[in-house]
Formats: C-alpha cells, sequence, structure tokens
C-alpha cells in the first residue's frame, strides 16, 4: 500500500513534466509572498484489452469455433467398478450337490435328480457360458459288486452334446477326481417346474456283474466352484448400493460474507463419460444440497437409469449421463455459491423388479468406468452483485508526515479521467469510503459510478456493439482533510451485466476495451520570495 506522502511526491512529480492547460496567478508583491493556482492535465495510460489478451486457451479454459468462452474441468476415473466389486457375484455359476440313493436289486439303475441352484438374494439364473471350470466329485459305493457309474447333464452343451462323465468305482469304495466343463454351455431353464435355477442329471449305475442286491446304495457328491464365464443370463435381484452422506466444505465462508447481490451460471453442466458393460438397468438416485448461511438450495435431480448394452450382441455401451439446468437446479446450487454442499444417494438394480423376461447380463468382464467433465460455459447473469472490504487506514499519516515537503493542502483536487469503448456485457462501479469505527460513521466517500457501462447484446446474449464511456473521479481536498479522522477504508466493488441481469449474456474471448485515463491536477501552492 502506497502512504499518503508518496502519492503526494508522486503528483508533484507529475506536474514536473506535465503540459499546463490552465494557470491563474495571484501575486502580492509588497507582502512578497506568492500564489499560484495551475490545473493540469496528463495522460497517464491508454490501450487495448481483449479477453484473449487476459487468458490463453488452454485445458481449463476453450474458446469454440465462435470465440465462446467455456471452463473446463476433467477428472479421470472417478468411478471404476466390476464383478469384484459385488461379493454376491463372486460365487454366480457355483453350485453343489450331495445326495445318497438307494439302489433297486438290478443290474442297471437309473435315477433322474435335479441340482438346485440357490444363488441368493432373489437371483434367478438362466444360462451360463463357461470358458474354463471344472466339477469335482466324491462317489462312495456301499454295495459289494463293481459298478461303473454314469453321469449326465442333459442341459450342459459342450460342442451341441450333453456332458457325460463316466466313473469306474470297486465294491464298498470311495473315488474322488474332476472333470472339465470347458467350452460349455449351462441352461438352468429346461425344468418345466421352474424356469431357472434348477439343473438336471441323470445317474446310471450299472453292474459289472451280476445284479446289485436290496440293501446296496451309493452317495454322490459334486461341487463346481465359481467358473471363468463368457456371460450369466438370468435376473440378478434388485441389488443396492449406497452412497454415504458427505459434506464439502468449500472454505469460502469469509469470502460470502463480503459479497451480497445475485449472480447466475445459466448453463453450467456436469458430464458423466462412462463405458458400461453391465447389461442390466441401474438407476441412480443422487441427492446433494447446497447451503449458505439459512439459504438452502436442492440439486432437484430425479433418479436417473443409466444406458446399458443390448446383450448378447452388444456388450459394451458407452454414453454420457449430463446434469444441468434441463434436468435438475444446477446452476442455481452453482450459483449461491454454497459454503458446503452435502451429498447422497443410491444406486438400485433393476429397479422395475422383476419382469419373469430373465433379460440380464453379465460378462465375465463387466465393468463400469466413468469419467467426470465440469462445463461452465460463461454464459451468465449479473443484478448487483457487490463485493465490499473493509481494511485498516493505510493512508493515515504517521508522525513522519509533518516533516513531508507536499501537504494535502497544496492542492485544491485531483480528478481522473475515464473514457472507453467497453465491448463486453459488463458494467463495473467502485466507491471508496473513510469510515471511524469508534462512531461508525462514514467521513468521505469517493464514488466511481459506472466506470464501466455494460454494452447490449442480442437475443442470444452477445454484444451487437461496444459501447463509450466516461467516468470522472474527484479527490478533492475534503478527502485529504478526511483521511485522519478515519481508521478503515471501506471499498466497495459493484458489477451488473446488460439490463440489470435480467437476460443471460455470454462472453467471446475477442470482446476487448479499449481505454484511455488522465489526470487533472490543481495545486494550491503558496510561496514566500524573501
Amino acid at each position: 500500500m502506497f502512504k499518503k506522502p508518496f502519492i503526494l511526491f508522486l503528483i508533484v512529480a507529475l506536474i514536473g513534466v506535465a503540459g499546463c492547460v490552465k494557470e491563474t496567478y495571484d501575486m502580492n508583491m509588497l507582502s512578497k509572498k506568492a500564489h499560484i493556482s495551475p490545473t493540469f492535465a496528463i495522460s497517464v495510460a491508454r490501450g487495448d484489452i481483449s479477453f484473449s489478451d487476459l487468458v490463453e486457451p488452454g485445458d481449463t479454459v476453450v474458446f469454440d469455433e465462435n470465440n465462446f468462452v467455456k471452463l473446463i474441468f476433467k477428472k479421470d476415473s472417478v468411478i471404476n467398478f466390476n464383478l469384484d466389486n459385488y461379493p454376491d457375484f463372486n460365487t454366480l455359476g457355483e453350485f453343489h450337490f450331495n445326495e445318497g440313493y438307494e439302489i433297486s436289486p438290478l443290474p442297471v439303475y437309473t435315477i433322474n435328480d435335479t441340482i438346485i441352484y440357490d444363488p441368493g438374494n432373489d437371483i434367478e439364473i438362466e444360462r451360463l457360458a463357461v470358458n474354463t471350470g471344472a466339477i469335482t466329485y466324491q462317489l462312495k459305493s456301499k454295495s459289494l459288486t463293481d459298478a461303473t457309474f454314469a453321469v449326465t447333464f442333459p442341459s450342459v452343451y459342450s460342442a451341441g452334446n450333453p456332458v457325460t462323465e463316466i466313473i469306474n468305482i470297486g465294491a464298498n469304495q470311495t473315488v474322488t477326481g474332476s472333470f472339465s466343463i470347458n467350452s460349455t454351455d449351462i441352461d438352468f431353464s429346461t425344468d418345466l417346474k421352474q424356469r431357472y435355477n434348477r439343473l438336471p442329471i441323470i445317474c446310471t449305475l450299472t453292474a459289472n456283474t451280476g445284479s446289485f442286491s436290496l440293501d446296496d446304495s451309493i452317495y454322490f457328491k459334486l461341487d463346481m466352484l465359481s467358473p471363468d464365464f463368457d456371460y450369466i443370463k438370468g435376473y440378478f435381484g434388485q441389488q443396492s448400493e449406497t452412497i454415504d452422506p458427505d459434506t464439502l466444505d468449500l472454505d469460502i465462508k469469509d469470502i460470502l460474507d463480503h459479497i451480497t447481490g445475485t449472480f447466475l451460471l445459466s448453463s453450467p453442466s456436469l458430464k458423466l463419460n462412462y463405458s458400461n458393460s453391465f447389461a442390466l438397468p441401474i438407476q441412480i438416485d443422487l441427492k446433494a444440497k447446497g447451503f449458505k448461511g439459512i439459504e438452502t438450495v436442492n440439486l432437484g435431480l430425479n433418479p436417473v437409469t443409466l444406458n446399458y448394452p443390448a446383450a448378447p450382441t452388444e456388450r459394451e455401451k458407452k454414453d454420457i449421463f449430463i446434469i444441468d439446468r434441463n434436468n435438475s437446479s444446477l446452476p442455481e446450487l452453482v450459483s449461491m455459491p454454497p459454503e458446503k454442499i452435502t451429498f447422497s444417494g443410491s444406486a438400485l438394480m433393476n429397479p422395475g423388479g422383476n419382469t419373469g423376461t430373465h433379460d440380464n447380463y453379465l460378462f465375465g468382464d463387466s465393468h463400469f468406468n466413468g469419467d467426470l467433465e465440469v462445463e461452465v460455459p460463461l454464459e451468465l447473469r449479473i443484478d448487483n452483485l457487490q463485493f465490499a472490504d473493509t481494511v485498516d487506514n493505510f493512508l493515515k499519516s504517521d508522525d513522519s508526515d509533518n516533516n513531508s515537503p507536499v501537504k494535502p493542502e497544496d492542492f485544491d483536487f485531483l480528478r481522473i479521467n475515464i473514457t472507453a469503448k467497453n465491448g463486453f456485457p459488463l458494467g463495473v462501479s467502485t466507491s471508496i469510503i473513510l469510515y471511524d469505527s469508534t462512531t461508525q460513521a462514514k467521513k468521505y466517500t469517493i464514488d466511481a459510478t459506472d466506470i464501466l457501462s455494460p454494452a447490449p447484446v442480442d437475443i442470444n446474449g452477445k454484444v451487437t456493439s461496444p459501447i463509450d464511456c466516461e467516468t470522472s473521479i474527484d479527490i478533492t481536498k475534503d478527502f485529504w482533510d478526511s483521511i485522519d479522522l478515519a481508521d478503515k477504508i471501506i471499498f466497495i466493488f459493484k458489477m451488473n451485466s446488460t439490463d440489470n441481469g435480467s437476460k443471460d449474456v455470454k462472453i467471446y474471448s475477442d470482446y476487448k476495451i479499449n481505454f484511455k485515463a488522465s489526470l487533472v491536477l490543481k495545486p494550491d501552492i503558496r510561496f514566500d520570495l524573501k
């Protein structure tokens, strides 16, 4: 911050190099004293400033083909999950079977049975395409007859044929082993009693010699651990995941306490660019609320079902989910602006429930990946947006000022004249107030209203032509005399868009301001000629 003596000394230096516009002389030769009060006009600055001069395009600030300005923020892989994130899916396709059978006294005994598949959570499996997998077995004979045991799975197909395994077992022996089900197609829907979660098996026990006895029996155990599968078709229930409530504190309360007026970003959007290979409907219900003091704004987003692939021909769906002013109150929430935002939500699988079609598909490599993009086009409305801040009076004199060769009373006034051709649809005003915090009194106010007036715009919010602006800022003796009466300085900045924020205006990179600033100085200098 500049101290007053330095400012005054700078003014005197400018006088020394400036041209005189008007002078008055009042000299009293008898008293040998002189009084000189010239007025000086000094051109101090001129130039052109465009938006593209202030900000270069890049990853965050983007100029489109029409020079419209957008702010874009990107975050990759904000969502990244696969089947491993769903514990209930870790055992899909896995089954266990353990039964004992009494054998009739015949040379060949056939058993028709059904493996009841129970994946849990209302999951109904219709079909399973296995890449690699194996079924382990344990066969225990309670018979004095050697036998051949054949197990056939009528709805487990390999190369179009039902899978059959032949097992030789000796009298009163236990046999263990496994057999491959690589590249098989398992159909759980062939049982007319229930067309899902049921797998028929046919067990045929043949005595190698003679016949079985009346008291003979056999125990059969099957286990298939979760295979590596190509796809599973069925209905996977209404499983849900919750987004735990959380609060994001933006830590801007101190800033917001200094801001009044209204500000609206008209077209912000959140874009989720996602790749989805879960071929089933998932409904997302996202809740968000912004807080600013006692004021709150809800995001107001209705539950949304994300797009998914049309399996089995389509295995991946790439799409964009957008939250914007068309489906939410995002502009109002962002433009509060909030001190903090609370989040919560949920994701529900198959929100419409079980339709009986069993048209859900999961693939062995099913995944959901999402990248977030926040886009803020500079399309906005501003109505008397005001920022006020109070600082200590850095102009107040101290003891050393008494020895200053230049004093405030030496000047009648200092005026700053500003002329501009404003090509932006934004207007700016400012005020500087000398303030006594003890008496809560404003000692002096400098108003610089309409430093820039907003340019007119068309129905699309684009500036039609620049607007000519002129303003003068007067700093008089009264201002200098009031400096030592104030311990604080209040700075107030005001901004309005075209038509006081009643319409959307757009910012383009080729908008510019052509400006010129000059000083008008009138010293009141008295000196002794003796």
